[in-house]
């Protein structure tokens, strides 16, 4: 019998280490997902990998072209519908299965022959960790507090935090998604101390930690983020390939007399009638066999 972690390490090995496919390696490498409606085909494997960490942003990839069954059940498993994102070739059967869906274009960037990256001084960037989490918890906005405790905490990824006068972290730039040669960058900074740099070095430093461990940087940036997207311009970042998100559209708020859809029923989703298989992850489904089931 062939162990869930050998059945991720395999389909991840199946996937070039290319940036379209470091969200779903990622997720394969680590466990923390599980994955549905697994098909062979002669291009390659084609499945849906599910983000199993419980948390409001929890999001699915979209690897090749699954069945739109495979699709809609892994919108259905996130009760808030989630996020979606698929490489271009998968982003038309995503469209039909999940209909009213918002799509937007991601711009996938890799850093050029000519980087334009910021020098660091020495205390101005460090490393970010539970100590400093607990310290700076109470100055933190409730979504940015929530997204380090799942990064530091439970992920145990390298976060790192540009200093302001007195020592204060202002912005965050962590390494959440990772495979062996890529990682994603993705940052945050505090509104008050946006426009003066602190998330150009914040990466900087990074980029640098990061290439030192035989990694190179990916920056995604949907393409109605104008403010990300002239930050990786001006680090020398340069396109590389494109993804498509897709978001549930918002739905209208109800009166209190008007019925409300069930907790675990994405709005717009219907349950597949087909069977699928499933591959669980076991350190996020602890008591899991470890066997290629179906439901």
């Amino acid at each position: 019998m062939v162990s869930t972690e050998s059945h991720m390490e395999l389909l991840a090995e199946s996937l070039p280490d290319v940036p379209p496919y470091l969200y779903a390696r990622s997720m394969l490498l680590s466990g923390r997902c599980e994955v549905l409606g697994l098909e062979e085909g002669r291009s390659g494997p084609s499945f849906v990998a599910r983000e199993l960490e419980e948390r409001e942003d929890r999001w699915f990839c979209v690897v090749g072209r699954p069945s739109q069954g495979a699709i809609r059940e892994a919108a259905r498993r996130n009760r808030n519908g989630g996020e979606v994102l698929a490489a271009r070739e998968g982003a038309p059967r995503v469209a039909k299965a999940l209909p009213g869906w918002t799509a937007t274009r991601v711009i996938v960037h890799l850093l050029g022959d000519a980087p334009r990256l910021p020098r660091v001084g020495e205390r101005e960037v460090k490393p970010f960790g539970a100590p400093d989490l607990d310290a700076a918890s109470d100055d933190l906005p409730k979504d940015l507090r929530s997204y380090l405790e799942s990064a530091v905490r439970r992920r145990g990824a390298l976060v790192a935090a540009s200093l302001a006068d007195g020592g204060r972290p202002v912005s965050f730039c962590c390494a959440e998604d990772e495979t062996e040669g890529l990682w994603d960058i993705a940052i945050e900074t505090l509104e008050a101390h946006r426009r003066r740099g602190h998330a150009a070095r914040c990466a900087s430093w990074m980029v640098a930690e990061m290439s030192r461990r035989g990694k190179e940087p990916v920056w995604a940036a949907e393409e109605t983020n104008p403010a990300s997207l002239r930050l990786a311009a001006k680090l020398g970042f340069v396109p590389a390939d494109e993804l498509v998100l897709f978001q549930p559209a918002p739905q209208p708020e109800l009166s209190q007399n008007e019925p409300r859809p069930k907790a675990d029923v994405a709005p717009g989703v219907r349950s597949p009638a087909d069977v699928l298989p499933v591959i669980r992850g076991p350190a996020i489904s602890p008591g899991h066999s470890g066997e290629v089931s179906t439901w």
